[in-house]
């Protein structure tokens, strides 16, 4: 009988352990990395318009809001960028995964172009790369954080309401 105790105390603790270790879940809390990759690619194509909101022409701040929605991100609201920068349910990450939103610092002038990425938002998908309505090709696309998008320096950072 002894032993069943102990037993169950041991197991009562693991239990309680695992419940409060964070699993580093990325993407909005409680959802999948996969799921929340495949609905952003489901955009791809998409026209880029700024203030657009729908399966036609989306911009950055509606797309994040989109595709977080669909994936059952808890309490998620629309924010323009500025105010999902300072939102605190957006937590700073310096370990991006997939599902994670990118930000930028700055904006980069190149060229005698600015492209305002201090302004700017996309969802991080792996591999050194994000999904957002590109300045360049005006699609919703998959691009590499270099170039301009390295310049800008981007951070990192997930929906994290439970």
């Amino acid at each position: 009988m002894r032993i069943n105790e102990q037993k169950l105390i041991v197991i009562l603790l693991f239990t309680t352990l695992i419940a409060f270790i964070p699993l580093g879940v990325a993407a909005p809390f409680g959802t999948s990395e996969h799921t929340t990759v495949n609905v952003a690619k489901s955009w791809l194509g998409v026209k880029f318009v700024h203030r657009g909101n729908n399966t036609s022409v989306i911009d950055c701040s509606h797309l994040v809001y989109q595709v977080y929605s669909k994936v059952g991100a808890k309490d998620i609201y629309f924010l323009r960028v500025p105010y999902m920068k300072n939102n605190t349910y957006y937590v700073n990450t310096t370990d991006p995964a997939p599902g994670d939103v990118i930000f930028w610092q700055r904006d980069v002038t190149k060229n005698n172009k600015t492209y305002m990425l201090a302004t700017h938002v996309g969802i991080y998908i792996g591999n050194n790369q994000f999904i957002d309505p590109s300045f360049i090709t005006k699609n919703v696309t998959t691009e590499n954080i270099t170039g301009i998008y390295k310049e800008g320096l981007p951070y990192f950072a997930r929906w994290s309401h439970k």
